[in-house]
């Protein structure tokens, strides 16, 4: 009888033990969920406020700004525009000044090269404005600093010298489109390609356009390189009638755009 009972005994011990084991356990587990959570509205807390600057006149409008978290290093302002001209848009920059905080202002400039990438009258566009959480700012304002329309007509404070650099940025295209279709036609794929492997700008020949600014000179290079980028992808395809293509293919809709 006595060694019965000290079994029972034993067994409701071991219960008792099991039961403050996972009790410890629930309560850790609700902790880290608390905490987790707490983190998370912490994070939620760092967004920055973001204003958008009056658009008087402006023909390319932002109608919203949203920031979002992409991951836990970064974020984005996601914002809408809306053409509000009677014309297409083919190329514009949005400032974003830091008011607070922050590595200082940013400047996003796109130009859209493709024509079914313009924007026609009334059409709206997201574009994505991405920053790094670690010295994020606290306030973002944003305002319209350029348009160009498809008739060349501009808009803007051009603060940022936008028209500067989507000069530099064509004519660096224009002189590269012409020395690879020039060069082809004399030597054919093989010099092509070695002369455009593993070049991304246009140092070697901006040489010759030291009188201009350095933003123009910065778009002459990257137009440089967005010409060697796209006869890159034409060559990896094999296919000779698609770089044929390619190298007559106008830069963006500048060259004869309808309007």
């Amino acid at each position: 009888m006595f060694e019965s009972n000290t079994k029972k005994l034993a067994l409701k011990c071991l219960a008792l033990v099991l039961l403050i084991s996972g009790l410890i356990l629930f309560s850790n587990d609700s902790t880290k969920s608390l905490f987790a959570s707490s983190r998370i509205q912490q994070d939620r807390a760092q967004l920055p406020a973001v204003s958008i600057e009056p658009q008087d006149s402006t023909p390319l409008r932002i109608v919203s700004a949203t920031p979002l978290f992409l991951d836990s290093e970064t974020y984005t302002v996601r914002v809408i525009l809306q053409n509000q001209s009677s014309k297409k848009v083919r190329a514009f920059a949005i400032a974003a000044d830091n008011t607070s905080g922050g590595n200082g202002g940013l400047v996003m400039f796109v130009n859209l090269a493709r024509s079914n990438a313009v924007l026609v009258p009334t059409q709206m566009r997201s574009v994505d404005i991405n920053y790094s959480q670690k010295g994020s700012p606290t306030n973002v304002t944003l305002s319209m600093d350029f348009v160009e329309l498809s008739d060349g007509s501009t808009w803007g404070p051009d603060v940022n010298k936008s028209q500067d650099r989507l000069s530099g940025q064509r004519a660096g295209a224009k002189i590269e489109g012409r020395r690879i279709r020039e060069l082809l036609k004399a030597k054919g794929v093989a010099a092509v390609l070695a002369s455009i492997s593993g070049e991304t700008s246009g140092d070697n020949v901006a040489s010759s356009t030291s009188e201009h600014s350095s933003v123009w000179q910065d778009g002459f290079r990257s137009g440089v390189g967005s010409v060697r980028y796209r006869i890159r992808q034409a060559l990896q395809t094999g296919d000779s009638t698609q770089l044929e293509q390619e190298v007559t293919r106008p830069f963006d809709t500048s060259e004869g755009e309808p309007q």
